[in-house]
């Protein structure tokens, strides 16, 4: 199978750093490329551009109602952002003029991706079946158990996530343009399972599937370099992404998190379960109380003092790995300039995007329960989440500070395994120190709600800490 005609489509990367990124996937011959201007979702929300087609309409039925006692998909339970619309419009357009000038096979990338280092799938993917309508050549495969195996370098996929770097055929172009998806937008990564018959949801699955064949190589040939939480142009506007990655590129202290590719080579070394989501119900069934997935919330929740929530959360298996995890790293003592603790950002772990959906999937209907909150800035949460050590020779204490967040959540990962500690409450003359492990305690984060970490006498303590907001502090 050739590859006729390459598309890249990119918001803020420079065509030359592009250029790269293709030669680095080390394909045989020297296929075209083009770099497609993206279609800037938040500038026509903002009414600054107009988008490439007059008629185009969110599916109606995708947003679902919130149900506090049915929990649910987060990303289904939203509208799109304009980041999404925007996506989808430039996915189907590239389709469209590609369809438009005849091509019979295209690879489209989007800018973020990224070579593993092994050579371009050739083989694989000239072997195929006659029926291929698309391939991906990196996914996240949501439900592996459902995957089917072709051949040695091939699957018939099952409800699979991401759209950084796939190959469509003619016959997979016209099936997409033949679709009804301009009037019936739903997330471009989202329809693309949908076509094919496989997602999650049978309403998505009864609009779209129309014979598309979706397939997917043995193993990811092309990565991602974004993360959803921190640098996502789906997420977030052009102007924060550049100044994230800006950021990244010259921090303000020494201190660097390491690239995806030396992280990704930690992992290949040191690979525990609590990393791996490709069965994200199997991963909640495993690390998260199931008192907590069952919202069983007024049993289970004690207030120590006003306002200061715990309550049973992750699992013992969770809470050794991660800390098995944070040891494989070093540590940091300088990234915050006033209270700066020992500690790792889990973004350096590889675990920001878990904990991210972790905190919007289970903590934050909880928070709103507790809290009474509304409006839209609660619909989507962010959050500097880290990993402390406490050790009487290296960091014992915190002093009394207020937290850069609207709520905090803590959990001790290892009670029993040292004397000490606690988080103390100076108003309400409160030490919350549960002896339970995995037990998060949640609070307010400024204003009200002033605090410190009581020493640590003997022993190691290790916690994670989430300074939450609201989407709200975005834009």
């Amino acid at each position: 199978m050739t590859i006729d005609f390459i598309y890249v489509i990119s918001l803020i990367t420079e065509p030359t750093d592009i250029s790269v990124k293709i030669k680095d996937l080390k394909m045989k011959t020297d296929t075209p490329f083009y770099v497609v201007p993206a279609v800037n979702g938040w500038d026509i929300h903002n009414g600054v551009t107009t988008a490439p087609y007059e008629k185009y309409n969110e599916a109606p039925w995708w947003k679902l109602e919130n149900d506090s006692k049915q929990p649910q998909n987060n990303w289904w339970s939203r509208n799109m952002t304009p980041g999404e619309i925007g996506c989808g419009l430039s996915h189907y357009s590239t389709i469209e003029n590609a369809y438009n000038e005849g091509f019979e096979n295209i690879l489209i990338l989007e800018e973020d991706f990224y070579g593993d280092g092994d050579k371009f799938p050739e083989w694989e993917l000239n072997h195929l079946l006659d029926d291929w309508s698309m391939c991906y050549l990196g996914r996240n495969a949501i439900r592996p158990e459902k995957d089917i195996k072709v051949n040695e370098g091939l699957i018939q996929t099952g409800y699979s996530f991401n759209a950084h770097a796939y190959v469509l055929s003619k016959k997979g172009m016209k099936e997409i343009l033949d679709s009804n998806y301009l009037t019936n937008m739903i997330p471009w990564d989202e329809f693309l399972p949908a076509i094919a018959g496989v997602h999650d949801r049978k309403d998505a699955n009864e609009c779209f599937h129309n014979g598309f064949k979706q397939y997917a190589l043995s193993k990811n040939y092309i990565n991602q370099s974004s993360n959803y939480a921190s640098d996502s142009l789906t997420e977030y506007t052009p102007d924060h992404v550049k100044k994230v990655q800006s950021q990244q590129a010259n921090p303000i202290h020494e201190f660097v998190i390491p690239p995806a590719d030396q992280v990704q080579e930690i992992k290949q070394t040191y690979n525990p379960d609590i990393l791996n989501i490709n069965n994200w119900d199997e991963w909640c069934n495993k690390y998260i109380s199931a008192h907590i997935r069952n919202e069983e919330y007024d049993l289970i929740i004690d207030e120590p003092c006003t306002h200061v929530y715990t309550f049973p959360f992750f699992t013992k298996a969770f809470c050794d790995e991660l800390i098995d995890l944070g040891e494989h790293f070093e540590w940091t003592n300088d990234r915050h300039e006033f209270y700066p603790t020992t500690d790792n950002l889990l973004e350096v772990l590889g675990m920001q995007g878990i904990y991210n959906r972790v905190i919007n999937q289970f903590v934050r209907p909880l928070a709103i329960y507790k809290f009474k909150l509304d409006g839209k800035s609660w619909d989507e949460l962010k959050d500097e989440s880290f990993i402390i050590r406490y050790k009487p020779e290296e960091q014992a204490h915190l002093g009394l500070h207020h937290d850069h967040s609207h709520i905090t959540t803590l959990v001790n990962l290892n009670p029993g395994g040292f004397k000490g500690g606690g988080t103390y409450f100076e108003k309400y003359k409160c030490n919350v120190n549960p002896k339970e492990l995995g037990v998060m305690t949640l609070h307010p984060g400024n204003i009200t709600h002033k605090h410190g970490a009581r020493p640590v006498t003997e022993g190691t303590r290790y916690v994670v800490v989430s300074f939450i907001r609201g989407s709200s502090e975005i834009y």
